[in-house]
C-alpha cells in the first residue's frame, strides 16, 4: 500500500509526485491518494492508465474540508493489464476520473465502515542499504587531513591559549570569566563523548525603581 497525501497551494505537485512515486507500489498493490477534489483531473491520466477500481470519498475533518481533499483508493494494474488495455476501456477511466474531479462535492464522504475491500498484496522483506557518505567517520578524520590544516587557518579564528598553572584553584567567577572570553572554546573528547564548547557574553539590563509610600499618605 502507498500514500500520497497533498493540499492546495501556490505550486500543485500532484501529478510530478504520483507519475514519480506510483512505481513504488508493486502490481496489485493499494494507492491512497489524497488531494484536492478539483486537482483529481491533473493526475487523470496516470490513474487512468496505470491503476483500476478507482474510487473517490470526501473527506469529512475539519482541516479536510478547509482543504477540498477527497481520497482516492485505487488498485494498481500489472504491465501485462496495461499493455491489454484498449483505448476505449482508458477513455472511460479518464471520463471516470474527470466526471469525479467535476462532482467532487457531491460525492459520498468516507464513510466509518468499509464500503469496499481491497485485498494488499504481501511484500517480500525489506532490506535497508545505506548508501550515503559515513560522515561521522569522515568528521573524525577531517581534523587529520591536510588539506584541512592548511585551510583551517583560513576557516576558523585562532583561539587564544591559556599557559601556566594558576596559583589557587579557580573559584566559579574565574571559570565564567574564561569561558565567556572564549578561552574554553573548541573540540573536547572524541567519539561519543566528543562535546563542542562555544560560549559567548551578553549584556543585560535589569532596571528597579523603589517608591517611597510614606510621601503618598497625606
Amino acid at each position: 500500500m502507498y500514500s500520497f497525501k497533498g493540499r492546495n497551494g501556490y505550486a500543485h505537485y500532484e501529478q510530478p509526485s504520483l507519475e514519480h512515486c506510483y512505481r513504488w507500489l508493486k502490481p496489485a498493490g493499494v494507492l491512497v491518494l489524497v488531494v484536492p477534489g478539483d486537482r483529481l483531473s491533473v493526475c487523470g491520466r496516470v490513474l487512468a492508465f496505470h491503476f483500476k477500481e478507482n474510487r473517490a470519498y470526501p473527506l469529512g475533518t475539519p482541516e479536510a474540508v478547509k482543504y477540498k481533499q477527497v481520497v482516492l483508493f485505487g488498485v494498481r494494474r500489472s504491465r501485462r493489464e496495461c499493455n491489454r488495455l484498449s483505448d476505449a476501456d482508458f477513455s472511460k477511466a479518464q471520463n471516470l476520473i474527470a466526471e469525479m474531479n467535476r462532482k467532487w462535492e457531491q460525492l459520498p464522504v468516507l464513510p466509518d465502515s468499509a464500503g469496499a475491500l481491497y485485498s494488499v498484496p504481501e511484500s517480500a522483506p525489506v532490506e535497508l542499504t545505506h548508501r550515503g557518505l559515513p560522515l561521522d567517520e569522515i568528521e573524525d578524520l577531517l581534523l587529520k587531513s591536510a588539506a584541512y590544516r592548511q585551510a583551517a587557518r583560513i576557516l576558523t579564528a585562532c583561539r587564544a591559549e591559556i599557559k601556566g598553572c594558576p596559583v589557587t584553584p579557580l573559584h566559579g567567577g574565574h571559570v565564567a570569566l574564561c569561558a565567556v572570553a572564549g578561552l574554553l572554546d573548541g573540540v573536547f573528547g572524541s567519539g561519543g563523548d566528543r562535546h563542542i564548547a562555544v560560549w559567548r557574553s551578553m549584556k543585560v539590563t535589569d532596571c528597579s525603581e523603589e517608591v517611597d509610600f510614606s510621601l503618598l499618605i497625606p
